[in-house]
């Protein structure tokens, strides 16, 4: 069997550090007198890429391949109808790589994300090619990404979706896994492909390391610091991040580790350094830049970790934090979560709701926000809107007249610090209305032990290198034994998807 990986490009971060992840995985439990042959097939950005992978892997042979028009907003006036160039190009590297069909695995990742729609279009081409393949999906353009999902309108469900005997899908969660299976994709080829973790390791000297963060960001070593592992984009909820801090024990400083790198976000990024810079709130940004700490450094230097995010596809922080021997706190994301509880997990310090009484930014204004918002989107993607909308969206204000905080907007977050802020009852409101949220945030890390060991010792059975490449060597091999042939068909239901996605229970003006 060879294996032929497909991506967009081999930048730092995402699903690029998935894909070395997973061949890292492979190369534990392979025997490397029976080397596996992979190729890496991107298309030409790789900043940040390991370039002594290929070295490292024992068991592995990887090759490098570029392609030309794979990467992000390749516009292919012909992909709708007939093959388009990508196809052919892909085609052509393969034959040159000695990848036949029928000795071959094409194990694509987020075709259907709307980011080439050329690449979307020719997996059905590779498919009536024989080969056999595995879509691997880490997020959907139906995810709150219309202009993705309008880039790949004019496919057609048998391209988005394709099925046939040899392709199989792939996808992080078991959300993802049943909105694929109300679509009707086969359940023999759908398959729960969780995220490899690798082992931390020995993390620096954490007095070096508070020595360093002090110089360069003056938080005190005796200070105690909430690490906030992420990129600042919108969807990581910064509001919240910030009112962690607040609500925290006195003594606390929160730290963000990255800036945003989209033109879009950065305006909504600058806000929230200017609000947190206008009130004397207890955070430092871009702790994690280049030239300040590194992620090891970070890790040793902290004492907990938070993550405020409204939405993952997988939710590493929430398995690399026990592998750092360090509680998490925070946000829970119970779709996502739900399948590291099943595996034994403790999360005890994550919530799943931080209430705040809605009068603090008003019923009429949060429903009419909320409202216009869920409005805007659905036309985004020109998807009816469903029935009983808005009362379901109305019911987000409980019956204890309280609105969830990452139901907010941002102005409306901003309000609520603002009371927080210069209200002397405001922390204790929130403090009453979240009975564990005190708890939560006064977590330690020393007194936890018991915690953390259990959960070191759960994301290691489950989600270590090995067992990770266990299961996708299996996988790899059910792929690689399906028949080829066979008529190409769309999902029987394509419509759920967006239907079950785009939900207004689902629903976040942040997002």
């Amino acid at each position: 069997m060879n294996l032929a990986i497909v991506h967009y490009h081999l930048n730092r971060g995402g699903v690029a550090r998935v894909v070395e992840n997973q061949l890292r995985a492979l190369d534990a439990v392979l025997d490397p007198a029976a080397r596996l042959q992979v190729a890496l097939l991107h298309g030409g950005r790789k900043e940040g890429w390991n370039d002594r992978l290929a070295e490292e892997l024992r068991a592995v042979d990887l090759r490098l391949v570029e392609v030309a028009g794979l990467d992000y907003e390749s516009d292919d006036e012909g992909r709708a109808d007939g093959r388009s160039p990508l196809a052919e190009d892909l085609l052509d590297a393969l034959r040159r790589l000695g990848f036949a069909p029928d000795e071959t695995v094409v194990h694509v990742h987020n075709h259907s994300l709307g980011k080439n729609a050329a690449l979307t279009a020719s997996v059905r081409d590779l498919a009536e090619s024989d080969f056999a393949l595995l879509l691997q999906i880490h997020d959907f353009a139906e995810d709150f990404r219309p202009t993705n999902y309008r880039r790949l309108a004019g496919l057609g469900d048998d391209r988005l979706y394709p099925q046939a005997p040899a392709i199989h899908y792939a996808v992080l969660n078991g959300r993802d896994h049943s909105v694929l299976r109300a679509a009707g994709v086969d359940a023999d080829r759908l398959h729960l492909l969780p995220n490899p973790v690798p082992a931390m390791g020995q993390l620096p000297d954490r007095t070096d390391a508070r020595k360093k963060l002090q110089a360069k960001f003056d938080v005190d070593p005796n200070q105690r610091f909430l690490l906030y592992p992420v990129r600042g984009i919108r969807r990581k909820n910064l509001g919240e991040m910030l009112l962690a801090g607040l609500l925290s024990p006195p003594g606390t400083v929160v730290g963000l580790t990255l800036a945003t790198l989209n033109p879009a976000e950065l305006p909504g990024y600058a806000m929230w350094k200017e609000t947190a810079a206008a009130w004397n709130l207890p955070c430092r940004f871009e702790v994690g830049e280049p030239g300040a700490l590194t992620f090891a450094e970070n890790l040793a230097a902290s004492d907990v970790l938070l993550t405020t995010s409204l939405a993952e596809g997988f939710g590493m922080v929430m398995l690399e934090s026990w592998l750092a021997r360090r509680m998490l706190v925070g946000r829970n994301l119970p779709e996502i979560t739900v399948d590291f509880a099943d595996a034994g997990l403790r999360l005890d310090g994550l919530w799943n709701r931080l209430a705040v009484p809605v009068e603090w930014v008003g019923r009429k204004r949060f429903l009419d926000r909320i409202g216009d918002a869920y409005r805007e989107v659905a036309a985004a993607f020109d998807h009816p809107l469903p029935p009983d909308w808005e009362q379901i969206l109305s019911e987000k204000i409980d019956e204890n007249n309280t609105v969830d905080f990452g139901d907010l907007d941002e102005s409306m977050q901003s309000d609520v610090l603002g009371v927080v802020v210069d209200s002397q009852g405001g922390r204790q409101t929130l403090f009453d209305g979240n009975p564990r949220l005190e708890t939560s945030l006064a977590v330690d890390t020393a007194a936890s032990a018991a915690t953390i060991e259990h959960n070191v010792r759960v994301v290691e059975a489950d989600y270590s290198l090995a067992a990770g490449g266990r299961r996708l060597l299996e996988l790899l091999r059910c792929v690689a034994a399906s028949p080829r042939g066979g008529p190409l068909a769309r999902p029987t239901h394509p419509g759920r998807i967006l239907d079950e996605l785009l939900h207004p229970r689902r629903f976040r003006m942040i997002r």
